[in-house]
């Protein structure tokens, strides 16, 4: 007993010791900088612990730490919202340096999901956010690629390689045929249009993507529906960001950049063209002159671009505030070609009365200048090489041109003579103000009043002396045409959220009103028959022949929305919308519609029986249905609008001509396109949520696609009339993936995965008669007057797909040409298909032979930090597209130097042999697929230099390399409001651009 009495004197005694050891041992202090892996931005209001203690802290401004840790601690561990938490092993330091990687998907981020906010964790549609750490930084003028290559089911591509050109966005693929397939965007609250103007090539060129928070996409009809009539296509939702910082924080970031056509088209240079012309045409000769002229060189030139941009934020006890200007001057790869920009913006918050009542202000204004190219790249591929840039007995401006009026014309000259700018202000802002209703617990009023005025004016000017004026009737052309639209936007709703602890739930409702008015004007006028060159585009009292017009465009938009969601024990979620719109684009009949949407989510891994699963962090599974609108068409296509008519349809009365006056097409009911949504998806994440990422399947169904048909004889006084004609379907699976594959004191490294397939196809076509198609995609290469088409719309298969003759090919794979039936000609039934036996080619043996929409999308981003460094690199993928080559079908045949003057051709003539143009042979569809690496940056980052708070210095390549099977330029063709995408026709090339940057914290 005394024995066991000691035993237990001396445990205890230990322990006394032990505790008074701990109380009393040093401490030592540990500082350092957290920072964001990557772009190294400090990251202000971070957490920093000693695991197992309350030791802790929070980073300041500028990112900095200090904190009293015990000397027997072995690690620390840092975090911040919409970051990989990290524990870093202290290892005798005093000083640890982290950089925090950015998490796609974050538990208990805040997600903006239309009128309101939510935690992603709650979330029952689709959505996905884009922080800002994850955004592409290139040298895109427009913001809307900041996502390129990030989000699932999303495919952005720009329209062409020109400065700030719009880009080409679907969402789960295209939901209608003439209507507009882009999504729709939402700027800090207020929707704004995607109808470019006269002066401008994109409408959302007007916002610096460096003031950009994050971008949420909403994909499924329950996350779009809150927006009815505009959400079919999906919804992207773009923040801006806010003021931040005790002490104020002015950042500054500039850049250089070059860029040079990443690939020309494959055409004949100047001795490859005299031997065909030698062979092929050797009367001719005598037209070929004796220079040796790179047409593509003189087009084409080195794109210097630079970009500056400087802001100002800070946040204080009740509010907070941020200023920035910026300032963006980039070159196109044709000369004359730009785009200049100055912008400007204010956001502030207020808090008052103890929070009850909060006011945010955001105001933008840009300024921006472009320069057009006048439409050289055909011209600098077709002209002859053997022809110089200048003749100093040409009377058109010293450069020389062919006689002929329908030659192709000088494209130096073109661009030297002519003047093709346009202006344009555009300034968007929104008050908002939400107030906390006393009395009643989480019940809230809000007011978003909003606006968006654009203004502007594009000037043309082409001189007597250009050749195509000189060609005219009335030689020299100025057109001035000057624009506005204004929008003006009320929101006006009220929030109630509540949990009711009895019944283990959460009930989140908001309900409101949206009125949304716009008003366009088109004022302009045509001079031709210029008696004087000197005044340029001022030149309007210099010419014989005036013309001019004013159209004035009213909408509106009124609507009426609800939300409702309810949580029951924390796991089971239900979100129930409904919206109900009015649309002044449809008539008095079809004016109104209703769009609800219903979604139900399961938090799987907060039952009890997944316990026993200890390395799934997080399971949700997801299924939602709901019908969202699509209104996106030209207004008052509901009635007959009375329209001039053109001067060679004027009526004779005696010896006078009078113009005429005619109503135009109309389909009095026309209404809505509506799409109908399925969607099931699963969130998972794995190991503390180390990897996360989701599965999605969805059915779109969309019903009365609207749709341009040729118009019935006598009943419009017009060829085609916009009408509804049927129905299509969109179904596919989406995969996407990111994971923090290393993670420890120096090195990290996290990479992100997104897989989408979509299967298009159009299921009805209502004609009213026995036709089950329509052909659609007009090209070029039909000669004079001719708009040949190439694609068509077919019940049960995709839409736009590719409708040619097939060509017969030989052993080797080549297609055929050659007479061979022996008759002595070549004709149609030598070389393609009969495909029903009549015995001759027409159209019935046209068949598809291709489809433009890819059938898988791949994305991927990888992010890689090592002290000082990071580097960052994106890469996309299409798969199973095809593209028709215009291009090469144009001008891939030797009756370019057969007939009239002789024109260049496409280097594909020295293979196929082709006489005449085949514009209709499936040898011009060709395997689009791609690889494209998108974006390569990489970066240092020094923290310290006395006064700054940080300097990184990185270096960037866009466009740095493509892996594709296509004998084109480039297979990205077919822009955001194309008819005929996939079809490639001498689009504005792309660059390989070469940036050189800083930024500067201070």
């Amino acid at each position: 007993m005394q024995y066991r009495h000691s035993i237990l004197t001396l445990a205890l005694l230990g322990m006394a010791l032990c505790v008074g050891a701990v109380q009393a041992q040093d401490r030592q202090t540990i500082s350092g900088t957290v920072t964001s892996a990557d772009d190294a931005a400090p990251l202000p209001g971070a957490n920093v612990s000693v695991p197992g203690t309350t030791a802790g802290t929070a980073t300041n401004a500028q990112g900095q730490y200090s904190l009293q840790v015990p000397t027997d601690a072995d690690s620390l561990r840092f975090s911040f919202v919409g970051f990989r938490a990290q524990t870093v092993p202290i290892a005798g330091r005093t000083t640890i340096d982290v950089a925090l990687a950015p998490a796609a998907q974050q538990i208990d981020e805040l997600v903006v999901i239309g009128y309101g906010e939510q935690q992603e964790r709650d979330v029952t549609g689709t959505v996905t956010k884009v922080n800002e750490a994850e955004l592409n930084r290139s040298e895109s003028v427009s913001p809307d690629r900041l996502i390129s290559g990030k989000v699932a089911g999303v495919q952005i591509s720009s329209s062409d390689g020109a400065p700030g050109s719009q880009s080409f966005i679907r969402i789960r693929g295209a939901t209608s045929v003439n209507a507009d397939n882009q999504p729709l965007f939402v700027i800090d609250g207020v929707p704004v249009s995607n109808e470019t103007n006269q002066a401008g090539r994109n409408p959302l060129n007007f916002l610096n993507p460096n003031d950009i928070a994050n971008v949420t996409v909403l994909k499924d009809a329950s996350a779009a529906a809150i927006y009815g009539a505009r959400g079919a296509n999906g919804v992207i939702l773009i923040e801006t960001k806010s003021g931040g910082g005790e002490d104020g924080r002015v950042s500054y970031n500039g850049s250089l950049s070059a860029g040079t056509v990443a690939d020309r088209t494959d055409i004949l240079g100047a001795q490859q063209f005299r031997q065909v012309v030698r062979q092929e045409a050797p009367t001719q000769m005598g037209l070929l002159g004796s220079a040796q002229t790179d047409w593509q060189d003189q087009a084409f030139r080195t794109a210097v671009g630079q970009e500056h941009n400087i802001s100002f934020g800070r946040s204080y006890d009740d509010s907070n505030l941020r200023l920035s200007l910026g300032y963006l001057d980039q070159e196109g790869a044709i000369e004359t070609s730009s785009t200049r920009r100055i912008n400007g913006s204010v956001k502030y918050n207020q808090q008052f009365f103890d929070d009850q009542l909060s006011v945010t202000a955001n105001l933008k204004g840009t300024q921006t200048r472009n320069s057009f190219e006048p439409g050289v790249v055909g011209n600098a591929i077709s002209f002859a090489p053997t022809q110089p840039v200048r003749d100093v007995r040409s009377p058109y401006g010293g450069f020389f041109e062919w006689s002929s009026t329908i030659a192709e014309k000088n494209p130096v000259g073109q661009y030297i003579l002519s003047e093709n700018n346009g202006e344009e202000f555009r300034s968007l802002g929104n008050v908002e103000t939400e107030y906390q209703v006393p009395y009643v617990d989480g019940l809230s009023a809000r007011l978003n009043l909003g606006y968006d005025v654009t203004t502007g004016e594009r000037e043309l000017f082409q001189p007597t002396n250009l050749k195509q004026q000189a060609d005219a009737d009335d030689p020299g052309l100025v057109q001035r045409y000057t624009f506005s639209r204004v929008t003006s936007l009320v929101d006006a709703y009220l929030s109630y959220d509540r949990r009711f602890e009895e019944i283990s739930s959460q009930i989140e409702f908001t309900g409101g009103y949206s009125y949304q008015e716009t008003n366009e004007e088109y004022p302009e006028f045509d001079i031709t028959g210029l008696t004087t060159n000197i005044f340029e585009q001022n030149n309007a009292a210099a010419g014989t022949t005036q013309t001019a017009n004013i159209t004035e465009i009213p909408s509106r938009l009124i609507s009426g929305f609800g939300r409702l969601n309810y949580t029951f024990m924390d796991r089971y979620l239900l979100t129930l919308t409904v919206r109900r719109d009015g649309s002044s684009k449809f008539g008095p009949a079809n004016r109104w519609g209703t769009f609800p949407s219903a979604a139900l989510a399961w938090r799987v891994h907060q039952e009890s029986f997944m316990e026993e699963v200890p390395y799934l962090s997080s399971l949700k599974l997801r299924g939602s249905w709901g019908v969202t609108g699509n209104q996106e068409i030209g207004d008052f296509l509901y009635e007959p609008i009375y329209v001039q008519g053109a001067g060679i349809l004027r009526a004779q009365f005696g010896n006078e001509f009078v113009s005429t006056v005619r109503p135009g097409a109309a389909d009095r009911t026309v209404k809505w396109e509506e799409t109908t949504q399925y969607n099931v998806g699963l969130d998972y994440g794995l190991l503390d949520d180390r990897i996360t990422g989701a599965i999605e399947y969805y059915r779109k169904d969309t019903d009365d696609l609207l749709f341009s048909v040729p118009a019935p004889g006598g009943g419009n006084l017009s060829n085609e009339v916009l009408t509804n004609i049927g129905s299509m379907r969109n179904q596919g699976f989406e995969f996407s993936v990111d994971a923090q594959v290393v993670n420890t004191t120096d090195f990290t490294y996290s990479a992100q995965l997104n897989a989408s397939t979509n299967s298009n196809e159009l299921l009805q076509l209502n004609r009213g008669g026995a036709e089950t198609s329509i052909l659609t995609g007009d090209i070029s290469g039909g000669g004079s007057g001719l708009s040949p088409q190439i694609q068509v719309l077919e019940e049960g298969e995709p839409v736009n797909s590719f409708y040619t003759y097939v060509h017969k090919r030989d052993s080797n794979g080549d297609p055929i040409w050659r007479d061979v039936d022996g008759n002595g000609t070549i004709e149609a039934t030598d070389v393609y298909v009969d495909q029903d036996g009549d015995g001759s080619i027409n159209e019935d043996d046209r068949v598809i032979t291709g489809n433009p929409q890819p059938d898988w999308i791949l994305g991927h981003t990888s992010r890689f930090t090592y002290s000082g460094f990071d580097l960052s690199f994106t890469v996309r993928a299409h798969l199973g597209q095809q593209v028709y080559n215009n291009v090469a079908s144009a001008n891939g045949h030797f009756q370019n130097v057969t007939g009239g003057v002789p024109s260049n051709m496409h280097e594909s003539v020295l293979d196929t042999g082709f006489d005449s143009a085949q514009i209709f042979s499936d040898y011009f569809v060709e395997d689009g697929d791609f690889v494209r690496l998108d974006n390569v940056s990489l970066g240092y980052t020094i923290n310290e230099i006395p006064g700054v708070n940080q300097l990184r210095v990185y270096g960037r390549v866009s466009n740095a390399l493509i892996l594709t099977g296509y004998s084109g330029s480039d297979p990205e063709v077919g822009g955001p409001g194309s008819t005929n995408p996939g079809i490639d026709n001498n689009i504005y090339p792309r660059t390989r651009t070469f940036t050189a940057g800083v930024n500067v914290q201070l």
